[in-house]
């Protein structure tokens, strides 16, 4: 993409105002953020649904997601990019809409099924807007202002998602102790609704001066999908992404099922369940700029190896107690691990392809290879835990199995080590002296997930002329 040349006073006045707006967009994104991705599978439970429901609300959406993903960038070629973003938001607040009134009781037939509908929109749209956003971004904000910018960007989405979900919390907590949870649930993501759509507004007065392709410099899906495939020639990658894979595969077998474990297994209180998940939260934000001068001092492999060592052992930690503070401490070292490791390995694929021309369609390809992981993985937890008896015989001794997913939490665990065995230590070192610092790359909050946490979104600090 072409770098703007010098502006008039016109443009610098337009310029101030694009940017104005995308702080503030900034925080009412956040609010849809901390007040909706961490409470839909507690909706879930609230709702009654079953844990091959719960894996079905989680594998959906990301399958469709992934899938929109990779067809995104085409799609840009016949919609403008500022349209599709707007639009794309506008139907992502109607779909938060949708699921506010699920909450009110006997308002809709099926709540679970309109559920897993308005999460495939959402997801859909959230995967349309990704590629063009930063594309966007990428030619909007000057060179010189960009530390700054996303900076204060990522602050105030760091701080407002985080306040939104202890909200949430107390929220739920109030509306249960007076037999409205229902009201509690629908008031949530009312703010989440009315975020996004405050969130579409400002999109939509933004300026975004990018110019559409010309007949003849379009693709047609199938030349996209071609090339998309010849991608997936390139070893290194192939085996990066399959390492990624693999690891959102075998977290995704387990992830979606901890809202089940605590608020029915161990009968966690909404504020419980939401201090525990906020303290992995808290640790994400706090460690990160701590991991970026580990990966600026030792590399984005090195800290990739160590976070990846820890996170094997995870889930097999909530089988040693119930007791509170314990789980607490568990949540915690989650955060500590999986804010160094979505770091080191979301700048390791920027260090693989640091100026490739296609490093859109790479991100994109590997994006919805994880998607299609995480879809299997949280269907097969789904069924696993439906399948699995409760007694049986083994070499002639009886087992009892009084919580069936603590079977998904072992074999969690037993998967990732597995798959941690086979690329860590073979995985080279990459270093790219053109990347610049690690600590200096800007973070922007992506989502909240019931897989890992918090979905972090890394912004190059300079502008790129690839796709």
């Amino acid at each position: 993409m072409p770098v703007p040349g010098p502006l008039n006073r016109a443009g610098k006045a337009q310029l101030r105002k694009s940017l104005t707006l995308s702080q503030r967009e900034s925080f009412a994104s956040a609010l849809m953020t901390g007040s909706f991705d961490q409470y839909v599978n507690a909706f879930a439970v609230f709702l009654g649904a079953t844990s091959v429901q719960i894996g079905w609300l989680t594998a959906l959406p990301q399958l469709l997601g992934g899938l929109f993903q990779l067809i995104a960038v085409w799609f840009g070629q016949w919609v403008h990019r500022h349209r599709l973003i707007f639009i794309s938001a506008a139907v992502q607040s109607m779909a938060l809409v949708l699921v506010a009134l699920l909450a009110i009781p006997n308002l809709i037939d099926k709540p679970i099924n309109t559920l897993l509908l308005a999460l495939a929109v959402y997801h859909t749209c959230a995967n349309l807007i990704l590629p063009h956003w930063r594309a966007w971004m990428g030619q909007l904000v000057p060179d010189g202002m960009r530390g700054r910018f996303f900076g204060r960007r990522s602050r105030i989405a760091m701080l407002t998602s985080f306040l939104t979900f202890l909200g949430g919390g107390l929220l739920l907590t109030g509306s249960q102790s007076l037999g409205l949870t229902w009201l509690g649930f629908s008031a949530l993501f009312s703010v989440a609704a009315f975020g996004r759509g405050a969130s579409t507004v400002l999109l939509a007065k933004m300026h975004d001066s990018h110019e559409q392709p010309t007949l003849g410099e379009r693709h047609s899906l199938a030349q996209s999908l071609r090339h998309l495939y010849q991608l997936w020639d390139d070893r290194e990658f192939r085996r990066f992404s399959l390492f990624m894979a693999g690891m959102q595969c075998f977290v995704a077998l387990s992830g979606p099922f901890f809202a089940i474990y605590m608020l029915r297994d161990l009968q966690f209180t909404y504020i419980q369940f939401t201090l525990s998940t906020g303290s992995s939260i808290l640790v994400q934000f706090l460690m990160l700029p701590f991991w970026g001068k580990v990966c600026d001092r030792k590399g984005n492999r090195y800290v990739m190896a160590i976070c990846a060592s820890i996170i094997p052992a995870l889930p097999v930690l909530w089988l040693f107690s119930d007791n509170y503070l314990y789980l607490i401490l568990v949540q915690a070292m989650g955060g500590l691990a999986w804010s160094g490791f979505t770091l080191a390995s979301s700048n390791y694929l920027y260090d693989q392809k640091p100026r490739h021309l296609h490093f859109a369609s790479y991100s994109a390809l590997h994006s919805s290879v994880g998607a299609l992981a995480v879809c299997l993985g949280a269907l097969a937890g789904g069924y696993i835990i439906q399948w699995l008896p409760a007694d049986f015989s083994l070499a002639g001794i009886r087992v009892h199995i009084e919580r069936p997913i603590a079977v998904i939490f072992i074999l969690s665990s037993l998967m990732r080590l597995l798959i941690v065995l086979w690329y860590i230590p073979g995985a080279p070192e990459l270093r790219v002296s053109e990347r610049g610092r690690v600590r200096d790359l800007m973070i922007r909050v992506a989502r909240f997930t019931p897989i890992s946490g918090v979905v972090f979104d890394v912004v190059n600090r300079r502008r790129n002329d690839t796709d």
